[in-house]
């Protein structure tokens, strides 16, 4: 509702700027020329030329940082896996490192894992 209230208010701002400038001018771009133009269309279209290319600068972004994370994610993946392995192998050794203290009939140590 809030959107639309505000669609409302712009619009109306916008109608009465655009009946005060009225006035006729004639755009450069380069060699073209682009005569008899209301001032108010040149304006507006300068408006929407800037948001397509904010909107265009934000996507890329937007896409960068996306890709990152999900760089950033899988490398996380990978690190957790690999101090999974590493967590697996330090119990199989500690397995056998108490398999050999009763072998070699070592006294047990009452703090060990």
């Amino acid at each position: 509702m809030i959107i639309l209230i505000l669609t409302v208010v712009l619009g109306i701002a916008f109608a009465f700027f655009a009946t005060q400038n009225t006035g006729h001018v004639s755009v450069y771009i380069g060699s073209f020329n682009l005569s008899n133009i209301p001032l108010y269309q040149v304006i507006l279209g300068s408006i929407i030329t800037a948001l397509i290319v904010a909107g265009f600068i934000y996507f890329l972004k937007s896409l960068s940082s996306s890709l990152t994370i999900n760089e950033k994610d899988d490398e996380l993946k990978k690190t957790k896996d690999e101090l999974a392995e590493i967590t697996k192998e330090a119990h199989k050794l500690e397995i056998e490192n108490t398999k050999l203290k009763s072998e070699a009939g070592e006294e047990e140590d009452e703090n060990a894992i």
